[in-house]
């Protein structure tokens, strides 16, 4: 049995992606619709609509969800440490009091994992070296625990939508797995919680079978869209296609316009010349004309 507490681990452990729906959750992706817009003056409001999202969303893997202004100078920093250290983590301080509002904390989450701690906690990590290297012992258990929850469901990982661990301001540890929307176990939550790895995959197998109907709605849904998100990829490629077809042949247009603009350019100048040699040309011939007679009209005198 992989018990949670009490271990006193302190290796650091990197988990790899989980590789299943949407990246490393079970929720597929919605297909962004495109409108073509050939009005260039539209791309600085698109720059701008991209930007504002950006803003929107701006925590990431790595970062810390809640806001850390009450927090000391001392844990913020060691907060920065916890972050560097599992950056594939997401990090949400805040208190709890029950489950509901330890599940709604962890919905929030944007990692690949996700922990829930009380800023009380927080302190004391930062405040106590021996305590931070207990706590992070809990985290590293509650990595290779979680990869064991996955490894154990296989395929069927993909019906978690997030999943993390919570730790309260007492050092409780607890395992929790949000399933993907729609789904639910026995007594109605959307999450699944325990402290060991076994009671967790006996649980998500439970709530497999009793979701199974809506798992397969999901899954096949989920595979629609990846057929349709593949032929739009196709249809994009070939309208990309296309209009490198029509920017080379304008390309080409220019070109051959510049070049029988050239040559005009060219020809007339031959032109000029041909009329200015032919000029030089007949005042030469002139001036021999005028030089052989002036000589034949000295000898006649």
């Amino acid at each position: 049995m992989f018990e949670i507490n009490g271990f006193g681990k302190t290796g650091n452990v990197a988990p790899a992606g989980r590789g299943k729906l949407n990246g490393r959750h079970g929720k597929p992706e919605e297909k962004e619709k495109k409108e073509k817009n050939t009005d260039k003056a539209d791309f600085s409001s698109f720059g701008q609509t991209v930007k504002s999202e950006m803003n929107k969303n701006e925590m990431k893997i790595g970062k810390v969800s809640e806001k850390t202004n009450g927090l000391s100078q001392k844990a913020q920093d060691y907060l920065e440490k916890l972050k560097k250290k599992y950056g594939n983590m997401d990090f949400i301080i805040a208190d709890f009091s029950t489950d509901e509002e330890a599940d709604r904390l962890l919905s929030r989450g944007k990692g690949e994992y996700n922990a829930v701690i009380t800023p009380a906690l927080l302190e004391k990590m930062a405040a106590d070296e021996s305590v931070a290297a207990e706590y992070e012992a809990k985290i590293d258990e509650s990595v290779d625990n979680i990869k064991a929850v996955e490894d154990g469901l296989g395929e069927d990982s993909d019906m978690i939508d997030k999943i993390g661990i919570t730790i309260d301001s007492e050092g409780n540890v607890s395992l929790r797995a949000k399933l993907l929307e729609g789904m639910l176990t026995k007594d109605g939550s959307n999450t699944v919680k325990a402290s060991t790895v076994e009671d967790m995959l006996a649980q998500l197998k439970e709530a497999k079978e009793s979701n199974l109907e809506k798992l397969e709605e999901i899954r096949r849904k989920r595979d629609e869209d990846a057929k349709q998100d593949a032929e739009n990829a196709v249809t994009d490629t070939d309208d990309v296609d296309n209009e490198i077809k029509d920017l080379k042949q304008k390309i080409k247009d220019i070109t051959m316009q510049l070049r029988s603009e050239q040559q005009e350019d060219k020809k007339s100048e031959l032109e000029m010349l041909l009329k200015q040699y032919d000029s030089e040309l007949l005042l030469k011939n002139n001036d021999g004309y005028r030089k052989g007679h002036s000589h034949h009209f000295s000898a006649e005198a």
